[in-house]
């Protein structure tokens, strides 16, 4: 990266330790990747002196990728000791994730199946092209392909992202504008999306754009602010899609999710010992000098929390392949529907495999009902007490009568008094209370 010896042999170091550490990611689409982006990231901060002379090096600088274009060399030597830093970083990042730390290994995924990263926007600009065949089977001419659309006319600009758009149909003083036919994979694929409420942030608010019409004075919506509603819609609406994966390589997650196909995990290569070492070699005084050292490991170093790693089995990345192919996509022309069909993937659990029935003897579920819980016994009937027995009696709005204590102090001809020695005397009658007055209950 930078011209000097130093920086050179750090450099070096750092891009033989994320090479090897790549080559011990559990799937092999995940290494390919890796190993294509350290290489092509650590050349484009190589020395053009330095480069190897093929076709290939100067190819390097035509990519139309800013990332992977070869930096000049003041821009080389200023930013040596940042970019080697963030290639650190990225070294002990595939360290926890070959260790089995779920968010990283997730996140390692995500950029290999183009959930995140550049691979993202490169399946993007796949479906991003016209297609060849519209929803209803018809064949797209050439010609077609080359006019201006209805939302460029309108709009009388030639950018890039008016030309996904049909003409906007009016709907309650708004403008509707729904992705064009000519575009018919993304349609599908970003209507489905926002069916199914799938996303790996925020989800995507609608498939279609809808804008005023008026501004709030009530005049036409100018063009200009018409045209920034559309860039800023596409800009967001592409941000949260996910595009739909090759049907190859969807099958393949989903074959592996499933069982079908084995999953390619590696085996980690065992430290060679210096051949002056003996075996019976004493490390207790490097084990001392590391802990004496006043440098921050890791998270790599020093796992531990509520993601610590976990042992890479295939039974382990089939959960997390299923959790991948949840967010992942296939468009298929179906030619009984003479249409594009965006296929989603399902969660491991969502099949349910069928019941198994063997003969059984009937007295091992006697009793029970066909949930196979125990009916609850039925309710006992308990008839109403008399009236004016152990119930308050009423008055004639129907309201309780309640005694206050004072009650047996008042006057004999008093109609309160009256009514409490008449319960009584049916409470007395019934053996309810005693002649003493006291509860003594039925």
């Amino acid at each position: 990266m930078s011209p000097t010896a130093s920086s050179q042999a750090k450099s070096i170091h750092l891009l033989r330790a994320l090479l090897r550490e790549a080559t011990y990611l559990p799937d092999a689409l995940a290494r390919q990747y890796f190993a294509r982006y350290i290489l092509n990231r650590f050349k484009a901060y190589q020395p053009s002196e330095n480069a190897t002379a093929s076709g290939d090096v100067e190819a390097l600088g035509k990519y139309r990728h800013r990332s992977f274009k070869r930096r000049h060399l003041s821009i080389i030597t200023e930013r040596t000791a940042k970019v080697q830093r963030k290639a650190q970083k990225g070294l002990h990042y595939l360290r926890r994730a070959n260790q089995g730390e779920i968010p990283c290994l997730q996140k390692v995924l995500f950029f290999a199946y183009g959930r995140l990263g550049k691979r993202k926007y490169a399946l993007l600009n796949h479906v991003l092209q016209p297609d060849h065949i519209t929803d209803g089977g018809r064949r797209v001419k050439p010609s077609e392909l080359l006019e201006r659309t209805p939302l460029q006319k309108m709009y009388y600009s030639n950018k890039k992202y008016l030309q996904y758009l049909d003409a906007p149909r009016e709907a309650n003083d708004m403008h509707v504008m729904n992705i064009s036919d000519r575009y018919s994979r993304l349609r599908v694929a970003l209507k489905s999306q926002n069916q199914r409420g799938i996303s790996i942030n925020r989800e995507l608010k609608r498939s279609s754009l809808k804008t005023p019409m008026h501004n709030v004075w009530m005049r036409p919506m100018p063009l200009v602010r018409a045209r920034n509603n559309v860039r800023r819609w596409y800009a967001e609406t592409m941000t949260r899609f996910l595009p739909p994966l090759p049907t190859e390589e969807w099958n393949k997650i989903q074959a592996m999710v499933e069982g079908s196909e084995r999953i390619s995990l590696v085996k980690r290569r065992v430290l060679a010992r210096p051949l002056s070492e003996a075996p019976d070699h004493d490390d207790s005084l490097n084990t001392l000098i590391e802990g004496m050292s006043l440098s921050k490991r890791s998270k790599a170093d020093r796992p531990n929390g509520i993601w610590r790693p976990h042992n890479i089995t295939p039974k382990f990345m089939r959960r997390l392949y299923s959790r991948i192919l949840q967010l992942c996509c296939k468009v298929e022309y179906s030619a009984v529907r003479k249409q594009w069909v965006a296929i989603w993937g399902q969660p491991i659990n969502a099949s349910r495999p069928e019941a198994y029935n063997v003969p059984a003897d009937v007295s091992l579920f006697a009793g029970v009902d066909a949930k196979g819980k125990l009916p609850h016994a039925p309710k006992v009937h308990v008839p109403p007490a008399e009236p004016g027995l152990d119930i308050q009696p009423r008055n004639e709005k129907g309201e309780y009568i309640r005694f206050p204590f004072y009650t047996e102090q008042l006057p004999e001809d008093h109609p309160l008094r009256k009514q409490l020695e008449a319960w009584n005397k049916k409470r007395l009658a019934a053996g309810i209370i005693g002649e003493d007055g006291k509860f003594r209950g039925r």
